[in-house]
């Protein structure tokens, strides 16, 4: 009978233990009741809930957004069985809200 390999614990979050500086990630825009989802292209920081989000339209036009979550997803690798659980990051999704806010000078 094979052995049950046991889990492991890792060690607790050393200070300094944070996310990676920059990564990918989905942004989901406001959208008439629902949301559009639009993927950063290159590793960015992640924004974290409070931040403010500037987005700049094709015509150069400021949109301010405020992050109101961010989601991280995990899920099973694939072929793996019962009794050996690994788990791997999917890409997190930061979810947006419109603000009300304006720089000034720009309008949006």
């Amino acid at each position: 009978m094979p052995r049950k390999r046991q889990p492991t614990a890792s060690p607790p979050a050393q200070v300094g233990d944070e996310l990676p500086a920059a990564m990918t990630y989905t942004l989901y825009f406001p959208r008439g009741g629902g949301y559009e989802a639009a993927d950063i292209e290159y590793p960015a920081p992640l924004p974290q809930v409070g931040d403010t989000i500037e987005y700049l339209d094709r015509q150069l036009v400021s949109h301010r957004y405020v992050v109101r979550d961010v989601v991280h997803t995990f899920q099973d690798q694939p072929g793996q069985g019962e009794e050996i659980r690994l788990l791997r990051a999917g890409i997190p999704a930061v979810y947006l809200a419109r603000t009300r806010r304006r720089r000034p000078g720009r309008s949006g």
